[in-house]
């Protein structure tokens, strides 16, 4: 077979997007908030954004990010979710239409500062227990008085859960109480991400914050996105480069972490850390090769990695190869790794090149 080319690749299926954001609707009555902020997890926002068309807004943590967004959708509200942080970036988001995130004072300042002939939709971040960005309760009752006074704002509340994926948790009861008072106040709100949805945490009414989960990836350990009812957007992929038969008691790549034990036929894949495929000291991971699950063998280097051929004998150069995807949930991989799958998909580089498939 002729290799005719390295091969990383991330394939992506739009339709995927779609279907999973169907399943989401089934879960949540209410609004949608795509959120596809690092270039939509690492899949790319030119190629998603066409798949999910009907969702209610955008959101994205950077002014640079909105940009790069409101090219690609007119018509989508653009959540900042970070909001603005000077009154140059404030007079791009007034005329691109954003909606902003303040969680400041500097923000509060710079927004109460506007002429009454520019409105603007405001997010009031609520810190509830995530410890992260936002103002006590106590401190949001004082801003949420003072804005209302202002009839170009059109507020909104937001908190963010600490432990969404764990809805027991003493903090997560924590932070639903703070939550009913938010709710009380009658004003547009969201609490929700993708582990509060897939919990059964979000309100009804509620604007729900969907992000990895749109991808067909669980943020729930021990669980793929599968489980859900989610199928994967993102199969990471590529070659055989070279294959050969090593003698018994051959040491396999860098640090000889990996030894023989008998003759053995390997493989080596062109992909490695460099293109986002994880090194790692110890663990047991595996690709799929020819409808076979192979070991990947000793440690991956930045270019290349090197999997057993044993189990698929007759494979040669050319041969596609999975590392993730449908038969091989990244979440899996994250999980033998010690990681989150956000890492995974968001470190993909920029020499893998991308495909998509309707």
């Amino acid at each position: 077979m002729n290799v005719r080319e390295r091969g990383a690749k991330a394939v992506l299926k739009q339709a995927n997007l779609t279907y999973n954001l169907n399943q989401f609707r089934k879960l949540h009555p209410g609004p949608i908030t795509a959120v596809v902020k690092a270039d939509a997890y690492g899949h790319g926002l030119e190629h998603v954004i066409p798949a999910l068309n009907s969702v209610d807004a955008f959101a994205v943590a950077t002014i640079e990010e909105a940009l790069e967004l409101r090219a690609l959708t007119s018509k989508h509200r653009i959540i900042l979710l970070e909001g603005v942080f000077n009154d140059e970036e404030l007079a791009v988001a007034l005329t691109q239409q954003f909606d902003l995130v303040v969680h400041q004072e500097y923000q509060i300042a710079m927004v109460m500062a506007l002429p009454d002939t520019k409105s603007l939709n405001v997010w009031l971040k609520v810190d509830t227990g995530m410890g992260r960005l936002g103002f006590t309760p106590s401190q949001a009752k004082h801003h949420i008085k003072r804005m209302m006074t202002r009839a170009q704002l059109s507020l909104h509340l937001m908190s963010h859960m600490a432990q969404s994926d764990q809805p027991l948790a003493i903090q997560t009861q924590q932070q639903q109480k703070h939550n009913e008072w938010i709710k009380s106040l009658g004003l547009p709100y969201s609490f929700s991400n993708t582990a509060a949805v897939l919990n059964r945490l979000s309100d009804a009414n509620e604007w729900v914050r969907i992000g990895i989960g749109l991808f067909g990836v669980s943020p729930l350990v021990g669980t793929s996105g599968q489980d859900f009812g989610l199928k994967p957007v993102m199969q990471l992929q590529s070659k055989i480069i070279a294959t050969k038969v090593v003698d018994k008691g051959c040491g396999i790549g860098y640090g000889a972490q990996y030894v023989t034990t008998r003759e053995q036929r390997i493989g080596v894949v062109g992909i490695g850390y460099a293109d986002g495929y994880p090194w790692f000291k110890k663990a047991s991971l595996q690709a799929r090769i020819a409808g076979h699950y192979c070991d990947v063998l000793g440690r991956v280097s930045m270019d290349m990695l090197v999997v057993d051929l044993s189990e698929v004998p007759e494979i040669e150069a050319g041969e596609d190869v999975v590392l993730w995807g449908e038969e091989l949930p990244v979440e899996n991989l994250a999980m033998a790794l010690d990681m989150i799958p956000y890492v995974l998909i968001c470190g993909i580089s920029k020499r893998v090149k991308y495909r998509v498939n309707q």
